[in-house]
């Protein structure tokens, strides 16, 4: 017998449990498994003020999360690290990056950095769109 629990407070184990079984059915019907990585903005002290999560397949890089603490926004940090993690993605042989935002977040960057729009959810949440973006890395890597 089975149950169906919700839970506020579920455990690391819990969630992994359910992210490795889908990542599985990926992994079976494309032959390949996602390559996690992070890159880190930080302090001499070690202290993190930003970073990119993303994966990798063999084909393409999805940048999941792109965060630069706000008073260290627009000095150059954010180019750096999208930079560093498309260098990333050409040097495992991805073709393409993609990455989704937020109407108020970060699409002009994105679209100065090389990425075209290729979708839109409008009033996806809270009446704001959810805008998906993406590159093609044969180009030169704006910096």
């Amino acid at each position: 017998m089975y149950k169906v629990i919700l839970d506020h407070n579920p455990s690391q184990a819990d969630n992994e449990v359910v992210k490795e079984g889908l990542i599985k059915s990926y992994e079976a019907q494309f032959g390949e498994r996602d390559k996690e990585f992070s890159i880190f903005l930080k302090s001499d002290s070690g202290k993190v003020f930003g970073g990119i999560q993303a994966m990798f397949d063999s084909e393409a890089i999805y940048i999941e999360v792109l965060w630069v603490e706000e008073n260290l926004r627009s000095k150059g940090y954010g180019t750096k690290l999208l930079a560093s993690a498309e260098r990333e993605a050409i040097e495992n042989g991805c073709q393409f990056s993609l990455v989704d935002t937020w109407d108020f977040q970060a699409k002009e960057f994105y679209l100065k950095k090389g990425y075209k729009q290729i979708g839109e959810l409008k009033n996806y949440w809270h009446g704001h769109s959810k805008i998906f973006l993406r590159k093609n890395l044969k180009q030169p890597i704006r910096t």
